[in-house]
């Protein structure tokens, strides 16, 4: 995903094994973020790009073809080879661009050609609103989960807001770079996960948390994946995610025209889906969810124009009886 836009999620395609947890300590000395000289310890990474540094990068990205910007990854992160040669024998070329882990260090690499202390994310938008609904509707002592952490830049907002935070992705490379992104704060527990959330254990969070991830899965895979976020909490349990949505007039004819001008070939791996809201709706309810407050981040959230999300708060509820 991620060789031209790279949304916050991390899932499908191209999962690092759990027998490769070994690399997560070679990944958290690898990591290039500057010490921390009081400390020892790396200080933490940016997370806010200017509109300047926006341009900047995203001229970068285009200016290069994605097995260029690959080159230059192992170049400089020369333990990635193995991981490439693995991936290169399941799809060639085709699985390197498709392959979550490098796309998003790929991604990584980019941003800090033009932020040296850059993070994943750090030219995203549309988190006030999402972190306003966490902070209004999560009990400060609530055990929370965050679904698809990436690089931590939303492991630094929820952190301070929740009681104990377990952060989940599934690669150990992507969640060396979290770690690096969170020393300064209170601690955080790192899970390698994968599929789609079977791993997740049985009513163990007050609250789970999914910021831009759920609208990487289809319909399907969306099915389960809600389900297992449902079992995971604890009876009365709050899902907080946001999406994609079409909801006002003219927006699906603008991501139409978007995709008639950029052609499926150009278009991220990660299969960005977007959706009515009613259709999610129908989805969290069908999975065991109630409704507890819908809200739209605000346009000004973002500095380039996109679609803002849409944010769910969602209550766990007995699961539907068939009759």
């Amino acid at each position: 995903m991620f060789l031209d836009t790279a949304p916050a999620a991390l899932w499908g395609a191209g999962m690092i094994s759990m027998d490769q947890r070994h690399d997560s300590r070679e990944d958290a000395h690898a990591n290039p973020t500057a010490s921390n000289g009081a400390t020892g310890r790396p200080a933490p990474v940016r997370f806010d790009a200017t509109e300047e540094e926006s341009q900047r990068i995203q001229a970068l990205a285009g200016s290069s073809s994605g097995s260029v910007r690959l080159a230059r990854l192992l170049i400089r992160q020369p333990r990635l080879i193995l991981h490439a040669a693995r991936t290169a024998l399941g799809g060639a070329s085709a699985g390197l661009r498709a392959d979550h882990t490098l796309s998003w260090l790929i991604h990584v690499d980019t941003v800090r050609q033009v932020i040296p202390d850059g993070g994943m994310g750090a030219t995203w938008g549309g988190l006030e609103t999402f972190m306003g609904l966490v902070e209004k509707h999560v009990p400060k002592t609530a055990h929370a989960l965050e679904l698809g952490c990436g690089g931590g830049r939303v492991t630094r907002h929820i952190r301070p807001l929740v009681g104990t935070l377990v952060a989940n992705d599934i690669s150990e490379r992507i969640l060396a770079e979290a770690r690096a992104a969170t020393v300064d704060l209170p601690r955080v527990e790192f899970r390698l996960t994968h599929g789609l959330g079977d791993d997740l254990r049985a009513e163990e969070f007050d609250a789970v948390i999914g910021h831009e991830l759920l609208m990487q899965f289809d319909f399907d895979e969306l099915l389960r994946y809600c389900s297992n976020v449902h079992r995971a909490l604890k009876p009365g349990g709050l899902f907080i995610a946001s999406v994609y949505t079409f909801d006002e007039s003219g927006e699906m004819a603008r991501h139409m025209e978007m995709i008639r001008d950029h052609g499926a070939g150009v278009r991220s791996p990660f299969r960005v889906h977007r959706m009515p809201r009613r259709t999610y709706q129908d989805i969290f309810e069908a999975c065991g969810f109630e409704i507890v407050e819908v809200e739209r981040s605000r346009a000004d959230e973002y500095k380039a124009q996109k679609t803002p999300h849409t944010n769910f708060v969602l209550r766990r509820a007995a699961l539907p009886t068939s009759s």
